[in-house]
């Protein structure tokens, strides 16, 4: 597998929420080195520079909860890799941005400030207005040969469309996927998120879809004076 890159997942809803700084993490997860932080146009959780837990130790999709659950029922970091070899995802995302009349900026790398333990990375995000005040955005990431690990597609509540675009997202065509699936899943996983969220007032996220090499789950939260907003991401796994 090609540059497995460890995800604070747990910690990706507080990034969320905190506007974590613009930097990125493949399927590490989001915010920090996990993916592009709102700055670029994403939002995700952090990923840790230390070096990957022991085997025994280590958490993985096993510990993910299986229903809605507030950020610290998650583990606190993953393995991910590519969502496929030579997968780009460049066509599908090039459609995903215009249909949505989003600008996509070019790739920047990120290399963790030269942490050898956290290989290097490409990514690139951008952010669509659909009504004033309102936000859909898009933020990916590759490794440095190309391959996509990762798709985080952000809606605020209150964007026109905004199911819409969700669905979109999470019908990305890595090796393997189920588009059909997946958005059925979606459309169990917002209502839930809905229901959850008005529960406890706090982040909460989804269970996981898997397909192929891929996982995706869902995160509600409040964005401030935004108000709440939706979070889909795809990150490729080591199987």
């Amino acid at each position: 597998m090609k540059f497995a890159h460890v995800a604070a997942t747990a910690l990706a809803v507080g990034a969320l929420l905190a506007g974590c700084s613009p930097r990125h993490s493949s399927s590490r997860g989001y915010g920090s080195p996990a993916s592009p932080g709102p700055g670029e146009g994403e939002t995700s959780p952090r990923t840790t520079n230390r070096a990957a837990p022991t085997p025994s130790s280590a958490p993985d999709l096993d510990d993910w909860p299986t229903r809605p659950a507030t950020a610290d029922k998650f583990p606190r970091s993953i393995r991910s890799t590519a969502l496929g070899e030579n997968y780009t995802g460049t066509a599908y995302l090039g459609r995903l941005t215009q249909r949505w009349h989003i600008d996509l900026g070019a790739r920047k790398k990120n290399d963790f400030n030269k942490n050898d333990d956290v290989p290097p990375v490409w990514y690139a995000a951008g952010t669509g207005r659909p009504s004033p005040g309102a936000k859909l955005t898009v933020a990916a990431v590759w490794d440095l040969s190309g391959d996509l690990e990762s798709l985080t597609c952000t809606a605020d509540r209150t964007a026109p469309g905004r199911t819409d675009f969700l669905r979109a997202c999470i019908q990305l065509n890595y090796p393997r996927a189920q588009p059909t699936s997946a958005v059925r899943w979606l459309g169990k996983a917002l209502p839930d998120l809905d229901t959850a969220y008005a529960h406890t007032k706090k982040p909460v996220g989804s269970p996981l879809y898997r397909s192929g090499r891929a996982a995706s789950y869902l995160l509600e939260y409040d964005n401030g004076e935004e108000g709440l907003a939706y979070s889909v991401r795809i990150f490729g796994t080591a199987s």
